[in-house]
């Protein structure tokens, strides 16, 4: 078979002639076919995917708001890619991220939150039948919250709420947050994580290996971007990471080279995407740029989308259609084809089976252009 190469951005149609020809069966898949999940487009901000209603298909949450005040939404799958809607809460809020996890343990999924300032941070707990109650707040209603991520910081077996918080530096650093489960799903107690100045996301890996969830911390206004080496007690070290100048407003980890360390790539919305492969020992190679510079990266996600073992990375960008660049195995080499419309901005997505034919798709949360769904589909051939 021939040497796999990285194509530049090209017209669809030529695009997918070139892939043709040179792909063995099923290393590559089309998303041409979308289902919109709303009428109109609003500041959407996220999407998450699980099982809430445990029937045994994936479901949707869209986070929704952003700096303007909407409700957020819970859509239940019949397994077949069609969904029922209804809010998650009874008042609108500027919501960012609506993150799933089973918080306290007794076997159901719970949503958390992260909002804008001056609304409150919230926690809802599921009943296990898609319903959904608020259960607490957490943090600061203060926060300038962008995105947040659940996991595990401190080694008691119940996930913790990270939280991104922007800022402007150099002259109002916000610094992000860590607040802790108190193993029944509260989260009494937050605390500052060291160095962070500006973050819209922040990404969970064990980037060592060493047992202990570590955190990226991509700068969003000009600073350098952070990991922050985790000791498995939820106190961290943090070192410099990639240039000294960073916009980057998303990010990813994921084992693209199969050696067993998560690798990271970073979007900035003024340098594109690069690609850091992880070297061991708390080192990481250059940066590799894949896609075009004059993409403006808002939201990444790794996943095997061909089904070939080896992991991909998905691109959503604003204002332009976004990329899913399918990974050789050594995560250096990759293939590029394109997704959705270019309309509107994509700021999050959720990767799943959402139809119940066994290949993953691409949920979008887009600001100013309806939310929707991307299915994975064969490559078609040639007439």
């Amino acid at each position: 078979m021939p040497a796999l190469r990285y194509f530049r951005p090209l017209p669809g149609a030529l695009l997918t002639l070139l892939l043709l020809h040179a792909a063995p069966p099923n290393a590559l898949r089309s998303f041409d076919r979308a289902l919109l999940l709303e009428e109109q487009g609003e500041t959407s901000a996220n999407v998450s995917i699980g099982d809430f209603n445990s029937d045994g298909f994936p479901d949707l949450v869209l986070a929704k708001g952003r700096h303007w005040p909407l409700q957020n939404r819970v859509l239940l799958n019949d397994g077949k890619g069609h969904f029922t809607a209804h809010n998650l809460g009874d008042t609108p809020d500027r919501t960012y991220t609506a993150a799933v996890a089973d918080l306290n343990g007794d076997g159901h999924l719970d949503i958390v939150v992260s909002n804008d300032h001056p609304d409150r941070k919230l926690v809802y707990f599921g009943d296990g039948k898609g319903n959904f109650s608020i259960a607490g707040t957490y943090g600061d209603p203060k926060w300038s919250t962008r995105n947040i991520t659940l996991a595990d910081l401190n080694g008691d077996g119940r996930p913790d709420i990270i939280v991104a918080n922007r800022g402007n530096p150099p002259t109002e650093p916000v610094a992000s947050f860590v607040c802790f489960n108190d193993g029944k799903g509260a989260f009494p107690s937050c605390k500052p994580l060291p160095g962070t100045e500006s973050a819209t996301s922040i990404i969970a890996a064990d980037f060592d290996r060493d047992g202990a969830v570590d955190l990226f911390v991509p700068h969003r206004d000009g600073g350098r971007s952070e990991i922050l080496w985790n000791d498995g007690k939820g106190n961290f070290q943090p070192t410099a990471f990639g240039p000294s100048k960073s916009n980057a407003r998303t990010a990813a980890a994921g084992d693209l080279n199969g050696d067993g360390l998560p690798d990271i790539v970073v979007g900035d919305v003024r340098e594109g995407s690069t690609v850091y492969l992880n070297t061991g020992h708390r080192t990481f190679s250059r940066p590799a740029h894949i896609g075009g510079k004059d993409q403006r990266p808002y939201s990444l996600a790794i996943a095997d989308m061909n089904r070939d073992g080896k992991p991909d990375i998905v691109l959503g960008n604003a204002d332009f259609p976004g990329s899913v660049f399918f990974n050789d195995g050594a995560g250096k080499t990759f293939r590029e084809i394109r997704w959705n419309d270019g309309k509107g901005a994509v700021y999050g997505m959720a990767i799943g089976d959402l139809d119940g034919d066994g290949w993953p798709d691409i949920a979008a949360a887009r600001s100013d252009a309806p939310n929707a769904i991307w299915f994975n589909t064969p490559v078609k051939s040639r007439p």
